[in-house]
């Protein structure tokens, strides 16, 4: 039976956890309550080195943090908060807007890429100089797919739904509510 091996740091208890210490292959035998402890010391010695690192190349303004405000900001007409906000996802009233107008381009920025919406734009009405007979494009529209000229029975199909929901809406429109 092997003895087990003893804690390089403490030397009091069982060495549970082994960590390479160099490249050249030395093995450091730890418990794991200093493993824990020499764990945290390398962790802070990341985080000075990182500081140090942003302090050389911002200079000394990296380490300086913005100062926690004493009061969260808040709209001067609703009273929502920037916290309020974040948990709800809606703004309280348009005075919002200017309020958190900085956090709000952040998020928008982060969210779609850009402050200007891109969208789609509705499809244009198509004008017709008299009406066309819906049953007629119809037959067309089967003669162009049994030629297999799919590109005029594309605009056949569009041409056909344009005017049924013309009507559609034409209808609608002449409905009176009662």
């Amino acid at each position: 039976m092997k003895s087990e091996s003893v804690c390089q740091a403490c030397g009091i208890n069982p060495a549970a956890v082994f960590i390479n210490t160099s490249d050249a292959g030395e093995k450091m035998q730890l418990c794991v309550s200093c493993a824990q402890k020499k764990q945290e010391e390398s962790t802070m010695g990341l985080q000075e080195f990182f500081e140090k690192a942003s302090m050389t190349i911002l200079g000394p303004e990296a380490k300086q943090k913005p100062e926690e405000e004493s009061e969260p900001k808040a709209c001067t007409q609703c009273g929502l908060t920037l916290q309020d906000f974040e948990k709800l996802g809606l703004i309280g009233c348009p005075t919002c807007y200017k309020v958190f107008e900085q956090e709000l381009s952040e998020l928008l920025k982060r969210i779609h890429g850009s402050f200007k919406h891109i969208g789609s734009r509705p499809r244009p009405r198509r004008v017709f100089a008299s009406t066309p007979d819906i049953a007629a494009l119809r037959a067309e529209l089967h003669q162009a797919i049994e030629q297999e000229n799919f590109e005029r029975a594309a605009e056949f199909r569009d041409l056909i739904r344009d005017l049924e929901r013309e009507q559609h809406r034409s209808e609608d429109s002449n409905r009176v509510i009662t």
